[in-house]
């Protein structure tokens, strides 16, 4: 979790991405970006951070649900 000092040296994508537990897959995804230019050749990496997100999704639907029972 980011420290209130840390926060400043993030922006608002970067926090929401810490939050979601799926920073390193993002970060893998960028640097492939990055080396590449081309999101067809980082088409692993795409998968990857989807999964991620679909998991952190799916886990704080749960926790919803959970609280509101």
């Amino acid at each position: 979790m980011l420290s209130k000092d840390d926060s400043r040296d993030y922006d608002e994508w970067d926090i929401r991405i810490q939050k979601t537990g799926c920073a390193v897959e993002n970060e893998n995804l960028q640097m492939c970006f990055d080396k590449t230019k081309d999101w067809r050749a980082c088409q692993k990496q795409v998968q990857e951070f989807k999964n991620c997100w679909r998991r952190h999704e799916k886990d704080d639907t749960n926790i919803h649900t959970k609280r509101a029972s």
